[in-house]
């Protein structure tokens, strides 16, 4: 996608024969024939199967907001605009853009993976604990477990795939 962005005549068409061609072996991605003609995909998540249009794609992550634009407003001699222009301002590429030329602005795509990996790290660096409150029996009697209830308690207050999610590696998966 980033790619797409960069290239002067990049589209969502182009957008979609490369994700086609490029992910085409890869287990958690299909496109049906139908799929394909509307350039569309599917990604199979953790929690199912979910179809994707690439219809706006390349548009929308653009970064749209001039340079020259935040830099005016961080030319400012008022703090407040100032400030505002360095928040607005795109954050650029790490990656070396070659050649001398300036580096390459970060596509949304780029800032979405740059925050997602500043979430994990920020997580991986937390030891998470869950407490709930299990009903164990619909008497409120000691020492009577209901395995049923429990189970079902555990289901709907969303344990059971916040576990499933942990040992599949979801976040360890993303790269």
């Amino acid at each position: 996608l980033d790619d797409q962005v960069r290239t002067v005549g990049g589209t969502d068409k182009s957008f979609a024969n490369d994700l086609y061609k490029k992910c085409t072996d890869h287990p958690r991605f299909s496109a049906s024939k139908l799929q394909v003609g509307s350039r569309k995909f599917e990604l199979n998540h953790y929690a199912g199967g979910v179809e994707y249009d690439t219809e706006g794609f390349v548009f929308k992550n653009k970064d749209e907001f001039p340079r020259e634009a935040s830099d005016l407003l961080e030319s400012s001699t008022n703090l407040f605009v100032k400030k505002l222009g360095k928040t607005l301002k795109p954050p650029v590429s790490e990656k070396p853009s070659g050649r001398g030329r300036k580096p390459q602005r970060q596509t949304v795509g780029g800032q979405f993976i740059s925050q997602l990996q500043d979430l994990r790290e920020t997580i991986s660096s937390t030891s998470p604990h869950y407490i709930r409150c299990i009903k164990p029996n619909a008497e409120l009697v000691p020492d009577s477990f209901n395995p049923v209830s429990i189970v079902e308690q555990l289901r709907c207050a969303g344990v059971l795939e916040a576990i499933r999610v942990a040992r599949a590696g979801v976040l360890g998966a993303i790269r």
